[in-house]
């Protein structure tokens, strides 16, 4: 925790930032309404990325993140009119909008803009100065009483976009023998209705893994806390749907979700550092390839010295990273299907090669699934065909298309620094 001092002059400095900027132009700041002394809890990090990207829907241009003893500060300067009335619409109509304090500056003014009343307590519908002024909770209560309602409100918001993740690679037709809506492809075990039902069942552990991630110290042992969490998500899938569904977008998702959650949670928000927490994470992984277990993934190692996912995982999820650049904000059929053929060709994918039979056979599909023109629908479906009337799946490829697209969806929920 800082010093009054080093508070105070963090925020003096803050303050003459946002005047400078409110010489030329209005400016909007957001804020984290943290009661007690330490403004810098991890919450307010969450709460901060949040609003900063309400701001930048709302309004032209990309905030400026600042960090000092005061805590963290979203600044938008903006050109418009009722600046204050859209920034409290924005406060209101968001269940954790009272832990924010949206600001307007206006061009020339020295102070902030009045929301015109008084705002309520967290606890109860008195009004927030009134309790403090009588002294009705304690600190703590108001900050305990934060932090549950921030966890509360992301964990559902984190549910949402799994799930929204998932289904939007589920949904595509003409995947090269992968579930759709309206074929098994070459999965016998499997359907579109057996799939959703496992969605459910591993979710909330992805869930879980991003804050594990977001209350972990450090990245060191971070992996070995993951790990049980993985298997509860497994033993959970096959509880409910009997096979394996989703085992490797557990592991990619698991991992790249405590990442970003560890990240926010120190404050951070540079895009490129989810990846590069997500190597630190699983750093050595794939000596775990060199024992003499009888997994597909160690015979793929020791037979071709395939890494398979472990190596997706140790090198950063590279691939996440680039399929996320390629697929567009709509996430059109096109674009998904151009994405999952960028990645079938970029990637060691063991569930390909078991289903090949041979190494021959794995490459040849390697190279017709990564050639394939997107658009020629004639195409697209006599591979498809070939894929199912062969019994191929490309099962790892669309466990990295649905993480690609958690990533660009977890970019619409927090601010993310370029």
């Amino acid at each position: 925790m800082c010093s009054a001092d080093k508070i105070l002059a963090a925020r003096e400095q803050r303050n003459n930032y946002v005047l400078k900027l409110a010489q030329t132009s209005d400016v909007i700041t957001a804020k984290a309404n943290v009661p007690g002394s330490d403004k810098r809890i991890k919450e307010s990090f969450l709460i901060i990325r949040y609003f900063a990207n309400r701001l930048k829907e709302t309004f032209t241009g990309n905030p400026v993140i600042l960090d000092g003893a005061d805590g963290m500060c979203a600044v938008l300067p903006v050109c418009g009119e009722d600046l204050k009335l859209k920034t409290t619409a924005i406060e209101e109509n968001c269940p954790i909008g009272r832990y924010a304090d949206l600001d307007v500056y206006p061009q020339g003014g020295t102070h902030s803009l009045s929301r015109g009343h008084m705002r309520k307590c967290y606890l109860c519908e008195n009004a927030a100065f009134v309790c403090a002024r009588q002294g009705n909770h304690t600190p703590q209560e108001l900050l305990n009483a934060l932090k549950k309602g921030v966890r509360e409100y992301f964990s559902a918001h984190l549910y949402a976009v799994i799930e929204q993740s998932l289904m939007a690679e589920l949904n595509l037709e003409d995947k090269f023998g992968l579930v759709t809506p309206t074929s098994q492809g070459s999965h016998g075990d499997m359907n579109y209705a057996i799939m959703l039902k496992s969605q459910s069942a591993i979710i909330p552990h992805l869930v879980q893994s991003f804050w594990v991630g977001f209350d972990a110290d450090s990245t060191d042992g971070l992996l070995e806390k993951l790990r049980p969490i993985g298997l509860e998500a497994e033993e959970a899938m096959f509880k409910s749907v009997g096979t394996n569904t989703y085992k490797g977008f557990i592991f990619v998702a698991g991992i790249l979700l405590a990442s970003a959650g560890h990240l926010l949670s120190k404050g951070g928000g540079e895009y490129m550092q989810i990846f590069a927490t997500a190597k630190r994470i699983c750093k050595g992984i794939t000596r775990e390839l060199e024992g003499d277990g009888s997994s597909f993934g160690m015979q793929a190692y020791r037979l071709y010295g395939f890494l398979g996912v472990r190596g997706l995982a140790e090198g950063g999820f590279v691939a996440v990273r680039k399929a996320e650049e390629i697929i567009d904000k709509n996430l059109s059929k096109e674009s998904l299907l151009k994405t999952l053929a960028f990645i079938v060709g970029d990637i060691e994918d063991t569930v390909l090669l078991k289903r090949s039979g041979t190494l021959e056979n794995y490459l040849y599909f390697k190279n017709a699934i990564s050639c394939i023109d997107v658009n020629d629908e004639t195409q697209l479906k006599l591979l498809n065909a070939q894929c199912v009337e062969s019994g191929i799946s490309i099962g790892g490829s669309a466990d990295v298309l649905a993480a690609a697209i958690l990533i660009k969806k977890l970019k619409t929920l927090w601010y993310f620094d370029k």
